[in-house]
C-alpha cells in the first residue's frame, strides 16, 4: 500500500496537507489491522469449515492473530522503505516473510539452537521472530485449551518483537520516505 501510495504520487500530496508522519502511518496501520480483524476470523472459519475442532479460545487465538498482524505491518512498512514499485514490494515481502514462517516451526519442528538464557527461560535463534511465538502460542491455545497465563511468555515475547519491528518500520519509513520531500 505505501509503496503504491509513493509511485502514485499520493504521498506527496498528502504530504503537501501538512498531515503529519504519525498520522499519516498510523491511518495505514489501522486500515491494515482492519483488514486483519477481517482475515483472521476467515482464516479460522475455514480451519473450522475443514475439520478443525478447536479445544481453546477463539478470542485469544484472534488476539495472537492481531499481534502477528502488526508485525507484518512492521516488515511491510520496512519494505516500503527499499521497494520502487509494488513488484518489488512483493518480492521483497516474500524474501522477508516466507523464511520467517519457515524458521517459526510452524511447518515443522526446528533444531535447538540456544542464545542464552533469560529469566530462567533458553531463548533460541528463532525466538527472535514473532513468528515463532505466534505459532506455539496458537498450537498452545488451539489443541491444547492454554489460557493467557500458559502463554504468558509468547504473548510477551510477541508484543515486545511485533513492536519492535513496528518500530523499525515506523523509523525507517519516516526517515527514508517521508523526510526525503
Amino acid at each position: 500500500v505505501m509503496v503504491r501510495e509513493n509511485v502514485t504520487g499520493t504521498l506527496r500530496r498528502l504530504q503537501l496537507t501538512g498531515i503529519g508522519a504519525g498520522v499519516l502511518l498510523l491511518g495505514v496501520t489501522l486500515s491494515q489491522m482492519a483488514a486483519a480483524a477481517i482475515q483472521v476470523p476467515i482464516t479460522f472459519g475455514a480451519a473450522v469449515a475443514m475439520g478443525f475442532q478447536n479445544n481453546g479460545s477463539l478470542v485469544l487465538a484472534m488476539a495472537i492473530g492481531f499481534l502477528v498482524a502488526l508485525s507484518a505491518v512492521g516488515v511491510g512498512l520496512i519494505v516500503a522503505c527499499f521497494a520502487r514499485n509494488d513488484g518489488e514490494a512483493t518480492n521483497l515481502a516474500s524474501v522477508a516473510l516466507v523464511p520467517m514462517i519457515f524458521l517459526s516451526g510452524a511447518l515443522f519442528p526446528m533444531p535447538a539452537v540456544p542464545l542464552f538464557a533469560f529469566s530462567g527461560q533458553t531463548v533460541e535463534l528463532y525466538d527472535l521472530l514473532p513468528a515463532t511465538h505466534a505459532a506455539e502460542a496458537m498450537r498452545q491455545v488451539l489443541i491444547f485449551g492454554a489460557g493467557p497465563g500458559d502463554i504468558a511468555y509468547e504473548l510477551g515475547m510477541m508484543v515486545v518483537l511485533s513492536v519492535l519491528l513496528f518500530a523499525i518500520g515506523v523509523a525507517l519509513y519516516q526517515r527514508l520516505r517521508l523526510q526525503r520531500g
